[in-house]
């Protein structure tokens, strides 16, 4: 060693240096994979990292628990086969060539060339894979990483392809509709760990309306709701209420309001009104109303629905804010889809893959 270099490094630091150039040159980790195993071999599935940023304190968490396990299931007779893998997929890897060619989005994607953006993702998809190793080495973890897996490569493909056609085979494998956080830059679904990823997540102010649903069968007499995605009323199918709390009428010159009684002192603050009426949300249940846009009006699918445009009860509507009605897109939320499934409501998709409003929206298309 150095003695310039370890003037400063602890005992402990200075004894797990010795300790890792001892393994490392006696061959250790290998010959415990070599010893006798009478259990037989222990399965360790790994799952891999990006090679396209580098190892912080999660990773290093993740690595030791990982080698703990191994090393104490070798001491209990077993042999632990570990392989070290790459994930070279997702947002990670497509952000940084298109930051390189200078493009941006899936339309420019395709007019690149599907083949040119792999093989340039290809070349950089294993970045910092010496840092990687420098770091799974100091921490003391064995691991094959010479021998490293990557889920690029023909053989995991494949194997994924295998496992999918088994599970397939099985009746393992079904077709539903969810909702998931979507990029219509990049025209594709993405995964909750990609957006948290660089501290994307932040406050912002955005914008919020209020919103009249008349009610079909009382003219003047309007459900009051808040929503702080008013794009998504053109795809509105339903609306929310608490079917536990108390909802008022409140009168305002010739219009009658329907809003949560914890809400009007908030709401209505800058109105004059009077309250008619004092009742429960699950008498409001059933009632039909006027959609904000007819957009879909004649569409035979919603139309087919009895129960299209009407008022539903759902547990997640409160009256801390808002008015205790809530619009319900059952396409673009998940509270929402998942109360549609439950009611049996239709969805209305009102938004393209690209993010810009359908044709059939024509306002605003």
């Amino acid at each position: 060693m150095d003695n310039q270099n370890t003037q400063n490094k602890s005992d402990a630091a200075l004894r797990e240096e010795r300790v890792l150039e001892f393994w490392q040159k006696e061959n250790i980790f290998q010959k415990s994979l070599e010893k006798e195993s009478p259990k037989g071999n222990y399965v360790f599935y790994d799952g891999p990292p990006f090679a396209t940023g580098l190892p912080h304190y999660g990773h290093i968490l993740g690595s030791t628990a990982k080698d703990v396990i191994g090393r104490y299931q070798t001491m209990q007779g077993f042999r632990v086969p570990r392989r070290w893998g790459w994930d070279c997929h997702g947002l990670p890897i497509e952000n940084i060539v298109e930051k390189d060619l200078g493009i941006s989005g899936h339309v420019e994607i395709e007019k690149l060339g599907v083949e040119k953006f792999v093989e340039h993702a290809r070349s950089k998809v294993l970045t910092y894979v010496h840092e990687w190793k420098r770091t799974v080495d100091r921490i003391g973890r064995w691991v094959d990483f010479d021998g490293g897996y990557k889920t690029m490569d023909n053989t995991f493909i494949e194997s994924v392809w295998w496992a999918l056609g088994e599970m397939h085979k099985k009746g393992l494998l079904y077709e539903g509709v969810r909702v998931l956080a979507y990029c219509p830059r990049c025209e594709t679904p993405i995964a909750k760990s990609e957006i948290a990823m660089d501290n994307s997540y932040k406050d912002i102010s955005d914008i919020s309306v209020y919103v009249k649903f008349e009610l079909a069968d009382e003219s003047g007499t309007y459900l009051l709701a808040w929503t702080t995605t008013p794009w998504s009323l053109p795809g509105d199918t339903a609306v929310a209420i608490n079917g536990e709390a108390t909802y008022v009428k409140a009168k305002i010159e010739n219009e009658i309001f329907i809003l949560a009684k914890d809400r009007v002192e908030t709401v209505l603050k800058d109105k004059t009104y009077e309250i008619v009426e004092e009742f429960q949300g699950s008498k409001l249940v059933g009632k039909k109303y006027i959609p904000p846009f007819d957009y879909y009006a004649n569409d035979e699918k919603i139309l087919s629905n009895p129960k299209s445009w009407t008022v539903v009860a759902a547990d997640f509507v409160t009256t801390t804010d808002g008015t205790g009605i809530a619009h319900e897109a059952p396409a673009f939320g998940e509270d929402d889809a998942n109360l549609a499934k439950k009611e049996n409501l239709p969805f209305i998709i009102h938004v393209t893959p690209e993010g810009k409003f359908a044709p059939e929206v024509t306002d605003f298309a």
